[in-house]
């Protein structure tokens, strides 16, 4: 079977699986996004070198707090918010071509505050205390994966001029306006059937800002591959590697969105 053809399968079934669960109940999409995103963050930590099961119990906790109406939003906003300054902190590190030092702190530091503090608001997003509603979470995810497929559409169709060719050789402007083009679209007709922002002017953020923060979160696993001088971060997901290469995006975007939802 051809690599395209093993690539499209096992994304379909990953994607079924999540938008089956999205749709199904609560406890579902939180236990798979939990498994997911532990099966990431088992990924991240070898990419590092680094083996600990706190990252892994934190993100546990967070994902039964939150199920359960244990969290509060104020405990949210401090964790949203730490982990957003993390994000932001690693993009700076991609643009100024900076070589992380890795050692036992940094390596806790990043396995809590980047991959299990972001993991924890892509299912908390589709809640609102204990009341759940799935829309803002399909969203999500239908909004990346339309960025990214057309990205790589477009990209590799009309791809000439690279992007960030230091981190990621394949990425080009032409993949990224595209993407973007496809996720405004699906913004626009999606906007008036379902029930997810307040206001227009909250689409219109999210719709512009999905293309850009899906793509600096493959620019930063991109980052700790080039590191740890690996193409994939793992090999779960026939043609497309690991749970991390899959979910690179949807973490780094999560918080972010989850901070659009409910502070803004």
């Amino acid at each position: 079977m051809k690599e395209i053809h093993i690539r499209a399968l096992s994304g379909s079934l990953y994607a079924s699986v999540i938008v089956g669960a999205i749709f199904l109940s609560p406890l579902v999409i939180c236990i798979v996004i939990l498994v997911f995103s532990v099966l990431a963050l088992l990924e991240f930590q070898r990419l590092v070198q680094f083996k600990s099961v706190l990252p892994i119990t934190i993100l546990l906790l967070l994902t039964g707090y939150g199920y359960f109406g244990y969290t509060t939003k104020f405990n949210d906003g401090i964790i949203v918010h730490i982990s957003i300054a993390i994000n932001l902190y690693l993009l700076v590190l991609l643009f100024v071509s900076k070589k992380l030092k890795y050692n036992y702190p940094v390596k806790l530091f990043l396995s809590i505050g980047y991959v299990a503090f972001s993991s924890y608001f892509i299912s908390r997003s589709a809640f609102e205390g204990t009341e759940y509603n799935p829309w803002p979470l399909a969203l999500l995810y239908f909004s990346i994966w339309t960025n990214n497929s057309s990205a790589y559409i477009f990209g590799t169709t009309l791809g000439k001029h690279k992007l960030l060719p230091s981190i990621s050789p394949k990425k080009s402007w032409e993949g990224f306006f595209g993407g973007m083009l496809a996720t405004l679209l699906l913004n626009y007709f999606i906007k008036d059937h379902v029930s997810v922002f307040n206001n227009d002017s909250q689409w219109i953020i999210f719709a512009f800002t999905i293309p850009v923060l899906a793509t600096f979160g493959d620019f930063v696993q991109s980052y700790f591959k080039r590191i740890a001088k690996v193409k994939d971060s793992g090999s779960l997901i026939p043609g497309h590697g690991g749970f991390y290469d899959r979910m690179d995006s949807v973490i780094f975007v999560a918080p972010f969105y989850y901070l659009l939802l409910k502070f803004v």
